[in-house]
């Protein structure tokens, strides 16, 4: 915990001197290649890596990362063929805003999943003090290079360097640590056992990557729709804001989250309800969120030409535009496990494909609307919060030990 709150922080402190080193357009472009990286990700290392935690065997859970890095590598391959062709075939490579990074892409990708892989074999074999060493040491010095870069090349170059060799060294340190046939080392691969893990884990392919992707692309289509309808500008605004207003969220309700679902889950399994620790959490969440919400709805322009500078304006307006979102994000998202409690595992589902369903309405609708680029923005925003509303009311029922639909 200690780890994930310096490495959040990081950045949040570096931000005010990154923010006159680099253009709204600089960050537009790290946030589409980290948007397609982490699309890919999700189908490259998020599901044969769960297995490692699942499987009650040290000796297999070792071999469950040998193959999850095989995956991995596989998929990173693939999609520099993919790229290649795309290359050789047509000219969407050529005349994109990525055109000069996309072929990193791939290594990218690579250096997340042995990364993400490594990070999951840690905590199995309880390396907590290497996960947080990882976190912190990787945080420290991409903001390093991402602004030494940026006294000397004004462009988006020191960004994308300072992000790709925070992966590298991640992968190196990870490496050095666990790759040894020491108690907690992964030692050496069994190829003979891949086939079989492939067959018994394939639930995991099959069922958790769409769920997962769904996850990701959610949170990744306002930075393409944004892209398509107003430019690299407007991402690079809206990139550099979810991070600004995104901390408090992981700071503070990533931890109330732990402890709701702790005591929701033993009071529900002992009464058939949960409505009594759903009300006082709910409580804490919007005390801890009315006063960010009033002071960035009225204020966040000024706030981040103060902090940041002037060419930042801009991002001031989408944050104080997407205020509300991150109202009800903070509020209803440690709520909703309550939809794990009572086994509403489809209503879930289903509400996930709503938000992307929302998501893209709101950017054609806004887009076919409106003239100022700036109202996408207030579509999405309120167009999003509803949905979080619907996740809300029917948390706030299914607490009650209200279990009819």
């Amino acid at each position: 915990m200690t780890g994930t709150l310096l490495a959040t922080l990081i950045p949040i402190l570096t931000a005010p001197i990154m923010s006159r080193l680099f253009t709204a357009e600089s960050y537009g472009i790290l946030g589409l290649f980290m948007g397609l990286s982490g699309l890919i990700g999700v189908i490259a290392f998020s599901h044969y890596s769960q297995a490692i935690l699942l499987t009650k065997e040290n000796s297999d859970a070792k071999n469950i990362v040998w193959f999850a890095f095989f995956f991995s590598t596989i998929i990173s391959v693939v999609t520099l063929v993919v790229l290649i062709l795309l290359n050789f075939f047509t000219t969407l490579i050529t005349f994109t805003v990525l055109s000069n990074w996309l072929y990193f892409l791939p290594l990218s990708i690579f250096f997340n999943g042995i990364t993400s892989i490594l990070l999951t074999w840690a905590n199995r074999t309880k390396e907590f003090k290497q996960l947080s060493f990882n976190k912190v040491f990787q945080a420290i010095l991409t903001a390093i290079v991402q602004i030494a870069l940026g006294l000397l090349i004004k462009n988006e170059t020191g960004l994308m360097v300072g992000l790709l060799l925070g992966q590298f060294i991640s992968v190196l340190l990870l490496t050095y640590k666990f790759l040894s046939s020491k108690e907690s080392g992964i030692g050496l691969p069994q190829l003979n056992s891949f086939k079989n893990i492939a067959i018994k884990y394939k639930n995991l392919l099959f069922y958790s990557t769409p769920s997962e992707f769904i996850n990701n692309l959610i949170n990744q289509t306002p930075i393409f729709l944004l892209q398509k309808f107003a430019g690299v500008t407007y991402v690079g605004y809206y990139n550099f804001t979810i991070r600004f207003l995104g901390m408090p969220q992981i700071l503070l309700s990533s931890a109330i989250v732990d402890v709701f679902k702790q005591k929701a889950s033993y009071t529900y399994n002992q009464v058939g309800n949960c409505f009594e620790i759903f009300k006082k959490t709910f409580k804490v969440l919007v005390l801890l969120a009315i006063l960010p919400f009033i002071i960035f709805t009225f204020f966040a322009p000024n706030i981040f030409e103060f902090v940041f500078g002037s060419q930042w304006h801009g991002a001031g307006i989408f944050a104080q535009l997407l205020a509300v979102l991150f109202f009800f994000r903070f509020v209803v998202s440690p709520l909703t496990y309550v939809y794990f409690i009572v086994g509403k595992f489809k209503e879930d589902f289903l509400l996930h494909i709503l938000f992307l369903i929302v998501t893209t309405l709101s950017f054609y609708l806004g887009n076919l609307f409106f003239q100022n680029k700036n109202y996408l923005i207030l579509v999405y925003s309120l167009s999003y919060s509803s949905v979080y509303l619907i996740y809300l009311l029917r948390s706030y029922k299914f607490s009650k030990g209200i279990l009819t639909r």
